[in-house]
């Protein structure tokens, strides 16, 4: 497998500030090979024009969401992907559908092929093996579970969480016994956001630190695991080059945007 990450900021980055050539961030997404895409924020055909990769999104054929939140998940993203792809189905949370219904109108998201993804199942999802976990993060919908993903596939094993303070027990006991190659973690609040509210539902630097040196000190997950971190909030983050130096103490990367790696 591999990752390409389409997008790696969390909510507060304007893509009306974009200056090609200038450290941005776009709203987290990510696309694994070519079909396989998490999270259809608004931000992902604007990286695929203006990072010279416009051909990018043209084979997704399944979208997986971790949650409703408009960063992670636009309907009208959602159409557009459709309209490339017959084939193409959306999975998550009943909680997707009920946005889209409300944003664009159920009689205008009848012909978007739509399955849930039960927290806890595995699914076969175009040949990847997806397994939804819950996620600590609340959204407006009561009803929703926010989740992480396990994905699966020839041997190889991607963990994607981004919303998701911590990993809640569930969670953790869902993975504990992986083999996990690839781990991508959140990391909202930075150096600028120690002891922030928002560590309630989001990750901040100290937090990643902490998990990372529980996986390492017991040898969790496969002997070549590496520890990705996204979805940084530009408010709360200095520049790419200072986050990489603080994370590169506890054997964790940032993403950015563009980022490519093997799983």
């Amino acid at each position: 497998m591999k990752i390409t990450f389409l997008g790696t900021g969390a909510a507060d980055w304007d893509i009306n500030s974009y200056v090609h050539g200038e450290e941005f961030r776009r709203y987290s997404s990510a696309l694994v090979d070519t079909e396989l895409l998490i999270d259809a924020g608004p931000h992902i055909f604007h990286f695929a024009e203006n990072e010279g990769q416009p051909e990018i999104l043209s084979n997704v054929k399944n979208a997986i969401i971790t949650h409703s939140h408009w960063d992670h998940f636009n309907p009208e993203i959602i159409l557009k992907l459709a309209e490339n792809n017959p084939d193409f189905t959306l999975w998550g949370d009943a909680a997707c559908l009920r946005a889209f219904h409300k944003r664009l109108g159920e009689e205008n998201t009848s012909t978007i092929n739509f399955i849930e993804l039960p927290i806890g199942e595995t699914h076969d999802v175009g040949g990847y093996m997806v397994t939804a976990l819950p996620a600590s993060h609340i959204t407006h919908d009561p009803a929703e579970c926010s989740r992480v993903y396990l994905i699966e596939k020839d041997d190889r094993t991607l963990f994607y969480g981004c919303d998701c303070a911590w990993l809640p027990s569930e969670t953790w006991a869902g993975i504990v016994n992986k083999q996990i190659n690839l781990m991508v973690l959140e990391c909202t609040c930075g150096e600028l956001a120690i002891n922030d509210w928002r560590s309630f539902d989001h990750n901040d630097i100290k937090m990643l630190e902490n998990m990372i040196k529980v996986f390492r000190k017991y040898n969790y997950f496969a002997e070549d695991v590496r520890f990705v971190a996204s979805h940084l909030a530009r408010e709360l983050h200095p520049d790419h080059a200072t986050v990489a130096k603080a994370m590169e103490a506890f054997g964790a990367t940032p993403a950015y945007d563009g980022m490519v790696l093997e799983v």
